[in-house]
């Protein structure tokens, strides 16, 4: 895969979840206005729990498959892409179904026992059909993914936004008359209509470009057996340490309320006031710190299958290539944001949050924001070199290093809620680093130290200039519109003038992305 076709594929997925941002941030507006704060406490209520089936019924298959896709492609191996689709569906099929009817069979008790809340009961039983729907689409974006055409994901996510925004707004209004929890399980019925339809439209895209039908498949891979568990142990591979990984996460990310409460407590803190300041930092500032993982999420999701077919084809300095590419796109979208939310956090948290405690915890965050961005590339690049294995390592040591020091920092009364952010920040820093050693173990770690020295220098130039936009208005709104327009205008500029990026080169990537239908 050429540079222009990898990079055409980061833009296609990074503009697709820009749309589908805004109309997520639109929907949930509607949402909360139609069904209001219980309505959105009820959500809130069943929506981790949907997420841990889902980390057992997907498996991170779609990580998986992707890269066992491109590996063969690149070889032009399609028996071998053959039995990874057929063991996945199957994987998939069976899991979603046995954890529906788990779920269906365990709704009553959930509500009653654990939540507490019969008002949960019809939301638990909408979303079943989400578990089938989202493992099997989750196969099909594998698949996709793998082959490079990323038109039809973009195209899908926003098709699904569209259809669920839609339909949520028609059937909470046939049901609110017939009480709040039924107008939610309507909400999340039109969840579902939204997910179906982006696997009907993903299916429909995929369908072409599979050479072989599901039954010539099945015969394909009863023959050779052998070949069939070399499919399974590439998928197990990267399917195991990744779910591994996410379920770690998930479990420590459940922890750190808990031991941040209790650490703040311990530090003379008040239980009102350690909720306040975790409500403060992982509600109100760590969505305002996390707003460039949109490009860097797309990046991650391009660079799997393009390491991967790079690694098939034994072309390390190809590796090294979208590595330094990697750095330089983080670098180029972390380095301005992390100087815009630190010279801004002040008129962001009064403009958006009208709470200015938020600031104090943006500008501790910012500095360490190109870190944190770099982590999902280069978690992908571990995995698309098949050492999964170093990802998940890394990405628990760095978990365990956060909940350590914040009971460690934050339960002694002179640090308290600094602390429990010198944690945070320590955590980014350690699991960056665990990241960066591993793959520079692996491919050597090359570090584009120049043009990182001139982002450097357009960053601190753009800084200065929105220094001075903050003297021409007392607005909070005002001072972020100017600076975000006017800095990005004087940053881009800058990095051209540096020579960083080139014009050309802009228009070309523009000029690249299809006009047509979706491939």
């Amino acid at each position: 895969m050429g540079t222009g076709q990898f990079f055409r594929g980061a833009l296609i997925l990074t503009v697709a979840a820009l749309i589908t941002r805004v109309m997520g941030f639109v929907y949930r507006f509607f949402l909360a206005n139609l069904i209001h704060d219980q309505g959105m406490g009820l959500f809130q209520t069943v929506s981790p729990l949907l997420s841990f089936v889902l980390t057992l019924t997907t498996l991170s298959l779609s990580t998986a498959v992707s890269k066992c896709v491109a590996e063969a492609a690149a070889t032009e191996d399609t028996g071998f892409i053959q039995r990874v689709l057929l063991i996945s569906f199957g994987v998939v099929t069976g899991l979603s179904a046995a954890g529906t009817l788990a779920l269906l069979a365990a709704a009553p008790w959930l509500a009653r026992t654990i939540f507490h809340n019969p008002d949960t009961y019809p939301l638990l039983v909408a979303m079943l059909p989400l578990i089938p729907i989202i493992s099997i689409a989750s196969v099909v974006r594998g698949y996709l993914q793998g082959l490079q055409h990323m038109n039809p994901l973009a195209v899908s996510v926003i098709l699904e936004q569209t259809i669920r925004i839609g339909s949520v707004y028609w059937l909470i209004g046939f049901a609110l008359p017939y009480g709040l929890p039924y107008a939610v399980a309507a909400a999340m019925v039109g969840s579902v209509l939204g997910e179906l339809a982006g696997l009907l439209f993903l299916l429909w895209r995929a369908r072409p470009l599979t050479p072989t039908g599901t039954w010539a498949v099945w015969r394909h891979v009863s023959g050779q057996r052998s070949s069939t568990r070399s499919a399974v142990r590439a998928l197990q591979s990267i399917a195991i340490p990744v779910t591994a990984s996410r379920l770690l996460g998930s479990f420590a990310y459940a922890l750190e309320p808990v031991f941040v409460h209790r650490s703040l407590i311990i530090a003379g803190m008040t239980a009102s006031m350690a909720t306040a300041f975790y409500g403060q930092y992982a509600g109100m500032a760590a969505p305002l710190i996390l707003l460039p993982t949109v490009v860097t999420y797309s990046l991650s999701t391009a660079l799997v299958p393009a390491v991967s077919e790079a690694a098939a084809e034994q072309r390390t300095g190809l590796i090294r290539r979208r590595l330094s590419q990697a750095l330089r796109i983080s670098a180029i979208i972390g380095f301005p944001t992390s100087a815009w939310l630190y010279l801004f956090a002040e008129p962001l948290s009064e403009g958006l949050y009208h709470n200015a405690s938020v600031a104090v915890i943006v500008k501790q965050l910012a500095p360490v924001g190109f870190l944190l961005y770099l982590q999902a590339p280069l978690a992908s690049i571990l995995q698309g070199l098949d050492r999964a294995d170093l990802a998940m390592r890394n990405s628990i040591a760095g978990s365990v290093l956060r909940l350590g020091l914040i009971w460690w920092l934050a339960s002694q009364s002179a640090y308290h809620i600094l602390g429990v952010l010198w944690a945070v920040v320590a955590s980014i820093c350690f699991t960056t680093l665990l990241h960066s050693v591993s793959l520079g173990r692996l491919i050597g770690f090359p570090i584009p130290a120049m043009d990182l020295v001139k982002i450097a220098l357009a960053t601190f130039g753009t800084y200065a200039w929105m220094s001075y936009v903050t003297l021409w208005t007392q607005s909070p709104w005002a001072e972020i519109l100017l600076s975000a327009t006017l800095g990005a205008a004087v940053y881009t500029a800058l990095l051209m003038l540096l020579g960083v990026v080139h014009p050309n080169s802009l228009v070309r990537l523009i000029r690249a992305i299809p006009r047509g239908p979706a491939a």
